[in-house]
């Protein structure tokens, strides 16, 4: 799966959910930079939460978590994405199909990139912007 446009906006922090405070914080800075209204924001936030829990709580090692916002024009795309600890050997504990069905409730379109073990390992939120 690759990203329709170049990373507009790159933020990594370390894979503990202590700074899915810090991915939450920069998204409502995107959300005001990028003319979100505030319920695609809150939107937009709570789906961060989600995919963060669920990139961290898969049962293997994550050292770094990175999001990245694509603008593509009518649309945007944030990504989170897991850097997994490449020592550390583990199957999916998440169920992905549920994850997805979880962030659609929230984000109109959502792809999951998944590893052959079953790990996730980038979760894409894709969303309208007002035109």
């Amino acid at each position: 799966m690759t990203q329709t446009c170049p990373a507009e906006i790159t933020l990594r922090v370390p894979g503990d959910r202590a700074y899915a405070l810090v991915i939450r914080t920069m998204l409502g800075g995107v959300a005001i930079l990028k003319d979100l209204d505030v319920d695609a924001m809150d939107d937009l936030r709570a789906a961060a939460d989600e995919a963060c829990d669920c990139l961290l709580n898969q049962g293997a090692p994550v050292q770094s978590l990175t999001l990245s916002v694509c603008d593509g024009g009518r649309e945007l795309t944030v990504s989170l994405a897991a850097a997994f600890d490449p020592t550390a050997a583990a199957s999916a504990a998440v169920d992905a199909a549920m994850t997805r069905a979880v962030l659609e409730t929230l984000i109109p379109r959502v792809a999951l990139d998944c590893a052959d073990s079953g790990l996730i390992r980038r979760i894409d939120l894709t969303l309208p912007k007002a035109v």
